[in-house]
């Protein structure tokens, strides 16, 4: 039996733009940032070393901020989007056939 390969030119079945896993993936790489800062601003404490203390938290500052904004621009860009995936699965559960319908193979 011989069965043809899928062409790389059908759409992709994945529904996220590109720039959101890329949102996602900085948003990640972030977080690790931040608790490795967190790590050595403890450590810092037990120093007693306040000046590096400061400029630690001051880059926590900063990448909590980025965080917060690249997360903003992702829930705006869904809105702007709109996700029908939600829509979608409520008007499948409240259909009247939903059901009726029983699968003999199971």
């Amino acid at each position: 039996m011989n069965i043809p390969a899928i062409s790389s030119g059908y759409p992709s079945t994945n529904t996220r733009p590109n720039q959101s896993a890329g949102a996602d993936a900085k948003i990640k790489s972030l977080e690790q940032q931040l608790q490795k800062l967190n790590t050595e601003r403890q450590k810092a404490v037990q120093r007693n070393d306040e000046e590096q203390k400061k400029k630690i938290e001051k880059q926590i500052q900063e990448i909590e901020k980025q965080i917060q904004q690249l997360r903003q621009q992702e829930k705006k860009r869904t809105q702007e989007t709109g996700n029908d995936e939600p829509n979608l699965k409520k008007a499948f559960q409240n259909s009247p056939d939903t059901r009726k319908y029983i699968d003999v193979y199971a």
